[in-house]
């Protein structure tokens, strides 16, 4: 019998949701040493969501034993970044994007699940007003209906694409009555999604490999080194946890396999989008760490070697230093001197 290590009796202690709620609540107020309005509605908010990914997991039996690991994964990394606390699009939209996930799931194999479907992805469009990528996931959520969820009618599709059309149909009315026809703010609603953006990832990542195989002195804003370190981190703890989820899936029920597939291709979707649309930073950051969490989660609560472990307490240090660099204004280092490495590249 293999005996549980560390991160398996966190996984199960009835204390690590209260833990992390307390948590939560003190890096919601540390930054800033007091609670606006909009960060008590961004706090109420992220409890919310909490609440509605702790559902999903109830009800889908994610993870197979009995765990609040997924709401406090998603917990611990959305208060860790700062940007996520005020009441503000980041937030709106990963909770409409949770909310999807709950409703989504609840199509497996239905003979009518219309009902579900158009709830499903009228919270892909009520979202979409606060992070305009979530419209494009309307694509691949009718592809999980038909290859993981098995349960696409064509009542099901119909009732989908009415999901997605209420709310702009509304949204419409309401300019058209209120503002006379003027459809400058659909247009600035989609007009962000650019490529040249001030903060370019793509163009980071391209400018950081350059240095290195010269080994030049590299120089990056503060914002861009506390940007590209969250995205390192959610994304380290991210496919680590896929490539553990690939490797052990078959001790998973069909069901769940399916919905943590569907998980699985989101976090990757979000992570090639956040790199060819770097100026959606924060929203997109927002809708990944909603959708890696569950990953993260399954992770941390079923695995048992001893490099698990080790890897459970780089992830705790990790995510502990990214709190600390988006929370604080810290003195980071501005230039890097490469220099003094080889030159392997």
């Amino acid at each position: 019998m293999i005996r549980s290590r560390l991160q398996n009796k966190v996984a199960g202690s009835v204390f690590t949701l209260p833990v992390c709620v307390v948590a939560a609540v003190a890096m919601w107020w540390l930054p800033e040493r007091t609670f606006s309005v909009s960060n008590l509605l961004g706090l109420a908010l992220c409890l919310l969501t909490t609440y509605i990914v702790m559902e999903t997991n109830a009800q889908q039996h994610i993870i197979r034993i009995r765990t609040r690991m997924m709401s406090c994964v998603w917990l611990v990394l959305s208060a860790s970044l700062a940007f996520m606390h005020p009441f503000g699009k980041p937030l709106i939209s990963a909770a409409f994007l949770c909310a999807g996930y709950f409703l989504l799931f609840r199509c497996y194999q239905k003979h009518r699940p219309q009902a579900y479907v158009f709830h499903a992805f009228l919270m892909l469009s009520l979202g979409s007003f606060f992070a305009p990528v979530m419209l494009a996931m309307a694509i691949p959520f009718f592809l999980y209906l038909i290859v993981f969820l098995r349960s696409l009618t064509k009542k099901a599709f119909w009732a989908g694409i009415l999901g997605l059309i209420v709310p702009y149909w509304c949204y419409a009315v309401w300019l058209f009555l209120g503002v006379r026809g003027e459809m400058s703010e659909v247009r600035e609603l989609f007009g962000n999604m650019t490529l040249g953006q001030e903060f370019s990832l793509t163009h980071n990542l391209l400018f950081l490999t350059a240095k290195l195989s010269n080994c030049q002195i590299v120089k990056l804003s503060n914002c861009q080194i506390v940007k590209l370190s969250s995205v390192a981190v959610v994304a380290l703890l991210s496919i680590v946890s896929i490539i553990h989820y690939l490797r052990t899936n078959y001790d998973d029920k069909i069901r769940v396999r399916m919905i943590l597939y569907i998980y699985v291709v989101q976090t990757l979707l979000l992570m090639a989008f956040l790199i060819l649309q770097p100026g959606q930073y924060e929203t997109t950051m927002a809708l990944l760490v909603a959708s890696a969490s569950p990953l993260i989660a399954h992770y941390f609560a079923l695995s048992k070697s001893i490099w698990c472990t080790v890897f459970f307490f780089i992830s705790l240090l990790l995510t502990a230093a990214m709190a600390a660099v988006n929370l604080f204004d810290l003195p980071i280092p501005q230039t890097l001197n490469l220099s003094a490495l080889p030159n392997v590249f």
